[in-house]
């Protein structure tokens, strides 16, 4: 055997490992980015559930609920609990929405149904599940599992109504459709195997020319990879399809990642032979698989209403200044702020209304503070922490905060006004010995100017 041959097989086989090596990457690559994006996705469509059932359980009063029975109908009370029911039934995107009656023995049964075709009768059993008992107990939940009855097959979320007193007199139960609920998880499923699989179509052409053809038709290998760089760029359409958010509805800074899956980018080649130029176009390829992994883990501290941090990132950075606060070294302040009026903006003009309001807030917020130091920690309410930032220098951003919302509101005249209570706390290591103490002491100063907004205005909360 001459030793020309024998690198050349040596060369070969050295490929085809790399290229198996690939293969598998690809592989467990697929089955990771379906597992975290199912996962990601199930609890945003989670949160949207129990969003909707926490939103019209704040609306019921619960001194009321837990008095109304059958013979009650046609009261004024039973009347307006059932239109307010009624409004999210006709103006949000769920299958049924209802109340319910906890009885003893985790034993439970429809309360008020605005169901306009098939209304549940007042007092009719319904099967108890898990999360109907959790809400029981105060803790709003989503049914791991669909349940089926003779309206269908649903996943349903609960969230508890309290009377007065604090005490749970009632629950609110939404029903969102089984299908529709597992058609969105499997989207995602989709979009993995799709790419899973292009990525082992290719592999395999790969190693057969490699295999097959010698030197001289090497040409035909780097014409595949084009072709493989173009089918990546379809499979990036397909991801961004079955993105929640679509592309051009986000602003530039927050779809740069989004962006650069979906058009590429510019890498200048400087192939010394044919085997590093597959080399550089694999790479591409690999990275834009992993720029789409690190968007999806992003999603974990990212809150897809507001486009801002989440509690999940709330809670690291609580976690970071009580440390800095015990080892005495801690210099900051806090600002809390909560928007007035949205629970009448979701009864009167809807549910995306409210959401526009917490986005554009959102806006407003970080062009004054900085996005890297916001947090949408519930509903209506932002944290704003700054390190390093001196009282007056709180008044000052308070100031440009105020003068942003007024531009906004006079270029938006004819939408919803948008009205923010808001408070502030400097940290004093002689007054605060945790954070918690801070955060109840920003909270009170909110409240405080929540209060003179209500009282100008005398509306409800």
């Amino acid at each position: 055997m001459k030793k020309t041959d024998t690198k050349v097989r040596t060369s070969m086989r050295n490929f085809i490992l790399a290229l198996a090596l690939l293969l598998i990457t690809n592989i467990l690559m697929g089955v990771t980015l379906m597992t975290m994006s199912k996962r990601t996705l199930r609890g945003q469509v989670n949160k949207r559930m129990l969003d909707v059932s926490k939103a019209a359980a704040a609306q019921i009063d619960g001194d009321i609920i837990k008095n109304l029975t059958a013979e009650d109908k046609d009261t004024e009370e039973y009347i307006r609990t059932l239109n307010i029911l009624r409004s999210f039934q006709d103006n949000i995107d769920l299958d049924y929405i209802y109340g319910i009656n906890p009885g003893p023995n985790d034993t439970f049964t429809f309360s008020i149904d605005p169901d306009r075709e098939d209304p549940a009768d007042f007092g009719e059993a319904i099967e108890a599940t898990d999360a109907l008992k959790a809400a029981a107990k105060g803790v709003p939940s989503v049914d791991k599992k669909p349940h089926s009855d003779e309206w269908g097959r649903f996943y349903s979320a609960y969230s508890p109504i309290y009377d007065s007193d604090g005490t749970v007199v009632g629950i609110i139960g939404v029903d969102f459709d089984a299908d529709w609920y597992d058609g969105v998880l499997n989207s995602r499923t989709a979009v993995a195997v799709i790419i899973t699989m292009a990525a082992l179509t290719i592999g395999i052409v790969l190693s057969f020319i490699i295999m097959s053809q010698n030197r001289k038709r090497f040409s035909a290998m780097l014409h595949r990879l084009s072709e493989l760089e173009l089918e990546t760029k379809q499979l990036d359409q397909i991801i961004m399809q079955s993105s929640i958010k679509r592309l051009d509805l986000l602003p530039e800074t927050k779809s740069k990642v989004l962006k650069t899956l979906a058009n590429g980018e510019t890498v200048t080649l400087h192939s010394v032979d044919e085997y590093e130029a597959v080399n550089t176009s694999i790479e591409s390829v690999y990275n834009k698989l992993h720029s789409y992994l690190r968007y999806v883990e992003s999603g974990v501290y990212i809150d897809d209403t507001t486009g801002v941090k989440n509690k999940a990132a709330y809670r690291n950075k609580i976690k970071e200044l009580d440390e800095q606060i015990e080892a005495g070294n801690a210099d900051f302040s806090a600002a809390f702020f909560d928007i007035n009026g949205l629970k009448k903006t979701y009864t009167h003009y809807g549910f995306e209304a409210g959401e526009k309001l917490m986005f554009e807030c959102a806006i407003l917020l970080k062009s004054v503070f900085g996005k890297d130091n916001l947090y949408h920690i519930t509903g209506d309410e932002y944290i704003v922490i700054l390190d390093k930032t001196p009282s007056w220098k709180m008044r000052d951003h308070f100031v440009q905060f105020e003068a942003a919302l007024k531009q906004y509101n006079d270029e938006h005249i004819k939408e919803n006004n948008l009205s923010v209570a808001k408070g502030s706390v400097t940290f004093d290591p002689e007054k605060h010995q945790n954070y918690r103490q801070v955060f109840i002491e920003v909270k009170e100063a909110c409240d405080k100017d929540k209060d003179k907004y209500y009282g100008r205005n005398k509306v409800a909360y």
